[in-house]
Formats: C-alpha cells, sequence, structure tokens
C-alpha cells in the first residue's frame, strides 16, 4: 500500500551525494522507523546502498534480486523490505521475463530517477485528492470560529517542525463523520490500527472533542489532560503530534498574563487549515523534486 513520508527540510540537509541520499531517504521514511540513530542500523546502510551503488548510477538496468543482493554485499532477505517499499510506492516495476524460468527483474519505472519520482508524486496527489474530499465532507458537518484565533490570545510565533504522512486509504461509499475522521486520520499518520475503534482512541478524541468541536476555544495542555482523563506528558505527546501535522497552533493570552502556553485548531477552521497543510506539503515536494534532480544529474 502506497506511503510516503512529507518532513519538512532544512535549507543545509545532505551535503555530499552520500549525505544528500541517507537525508532524502529519511526524510520520505523509505529507511524505516525514525530515530537519531537510525542510519546506523543494517537496514538503513542497505536501502541506502541500493541508491547509491544500484538506482542513481545505473537507472536503466534492470535487476533481478539476487543480483542487487551480491552488488549490495547482503544476503537476500535483506532487501526484500526495501524493494516492497519501491514498488507499492510506484518507484520501481518489476519486467516480466522473456521465459518462466527465467528469474523476475525490477527497474526504475521508465528508466529514469526523475520520471520514476514523478510518478510516486501522482501518487501522493492522488492521496491528496482523496483527503480533500473528506475533508469537505466533514467541514459540512463542523462549525467554523468567527475569528482565526480564540478572543484575547494571539499566536505564538515557533517554528514548528511539520511532518505528515500520504497513505493510500481504502474508501466505502456511504460514510458517515466518524469514518470519515478515522479515515482522514489514519492517512496523515494520526492514528494508526492499535487505536482501533478510532472514535474511541486519545488522538481522536483530543483533534474532534477539543477543536473541530470547538474551534473557537484555546486549551492548555492541563485541560486537555482533565478532558481525555490522562496525564499531562501524554497530553503534551498528542498536542505535539497535531502540531506537526499542521493541524493546530500553539497561542498564548494576549494581555501577557496567563495562560502562557495554549493550543487552538488552527485559522479556528478544518477547511481553511486543511488548504495551508496541503502548501506545505507542496513546498516540501518541491524539495524533493530538486533533490531527485540533483541526485540523477551526479
Amino acid at each position: 500500500m502506497f506511503r510516503l513520508r512529507i518532513r519538512d527540510l532544512k535549507n543545509d540537509y545532505g551535503t555530499g551525494k552520500e549525505n544528500l541520499t541517507a537525508d532524502f531517504l529519511q526524510a520520505i521514511g523509505f529507511l524505516g522507523t525514525d530515530g537519531p540513530r537510525t542510519r546506523e542500523t543494517k537496514r538503513a546502510k542497505t536501502g541506502i546502498l541500493l541508491f547509491t551503488k544500484c538506482l542513481i548510477p545505473q537507472p536503466t538496468r534492470s535487476w533481478t534480486t539476487s543480483e542487487i543482493a551480491s552488488e549490495l554485499g547482503v544476503p537476500l532477505q535483506a532487501i526484500y523490505r526495501h524493494l516492497q517499499w519501491l514498488r507499492e510506492a510506484g518507484f520501481l516495476t518489476e519486467d516480466f521475463p522473456g521465459k518462466a524460468e527465467d528469474p523476475k527483474k525490477v527497474r526504475l519505472w521508465h528508466y529514469d530517477l526523475q520520471k520514476a519520482w514523478a510518478g510516486v508524486e501522482n501518487r501522493a496527489k492522488i492521496c491528496l485528492e482523496t483527503y480533500r474530499n473528506i475533508v469537505n465532507n466533514l467541514n459540512k458537518k463542523l462549525k467554523e470560529a468567527k475569528e482565526m484565533v480564540p478572543d484575547g490570545m494571539m499566536i505564538l510565533d515557533k517554528d514548528e517542525a511539520f511532518e505528515i504522512d500520504i497513505r493510500e486509504i481504502e474508501m466505502s461509499g456511504d460514510r458517515n463523520y466518524d469514518e470519515d475522521l478515522g479515515a482522514l486520520g489514519r492517512g496523515i499518520g494520526l492514528l494508526s490500527n492499535h487505536h482501533h475503534p478510532y472514535n474511541e482512541s486519545m488522538p481522536y478524541k483530543i483533534i474532534d472533542e477539543c477543536f473541530f468541536q470547538r474551534p473557537d476555544r484555546a486549551w492548555t495542555a492541563e485541560e486537555i489532560a482533565a478532558w481525555i482523563e490522562t496525564t499531562r506528558p501524554t497530553a503534551y505527546r498528542h498536542l505535539n503530534k497535531l502540531i506537526s501535522l499542521g493541524l493546530i497552533e500553539r497561542c498564548r493570552a494576549a494581555d501577557g498574563g496567563p495562560p502562557t502556553s495554549a493550543f487552538h485548531l488552527r485559522y479556528g477552521s478544518l477547511e481553511k487549515g486543511w488548504h495551508k497543510i496541503e502548501t506545505q506539503i507542496e513546498l516540501v515536494l518541491e524539495k524533493y523534486r530538486k533533490t531527485i534532480k540533483q541526485l540523477s544529474e551526479n
């Protein structure tokens, strides 16, 4: 199933071809679970080598899995997960063998790094169109705040990291509010399988009950924790996730008094906030596009 991570990239990311490749692959989610030591894992090192030794320098070649494993000096099982990720993303395709007994081969779509990435982007945009339709459906059932910032509050000007998933989701014809919000949350990485049933999960209740249903209100972390009946650190963890997704913003009392730190629905509207999220996604995709061009030309 298609999935791609969209992460805001710093202007100085990726100095040198190998670092550029590693930074890019980590940003899009190809290297697996993210963390400060991600690149030190065997899985990550294999994924980086797959690009630096096979796909980038030899874009027109078709490979058997045995040939890739031999080129990278790793066992066969070490590359299967990487190849599956790239096929599901639409980056790689299979060449059908001339004879039934011949092994299958994989290659870049169109035998070209930039054209293959264009296919990945097209898949992402199809997902975004699905999300947009869901947002439109949800918005019909939600109220919009009269002001973009709650009364008596001002936005805290802070540089927040932006990170959102784009995942393919299966949609049924007739859906209710809970199903729509669950599908959107699953698609963008807010909800996962262990949150099922979604409408009873903590992240669902926070975004829906505290922000979508109250777009005119600012909440402190303590108020969120009390409402959801959880601890303050847990509330902060979910709030930070919603901030990174671009759904909510930090704010504080305009008169300098308490609260000095609170949270509100971005622009007081899911529809307006989602429009900004799409703009941010396009900016990141543009950086991804430039990176692929840079890698293909080196």
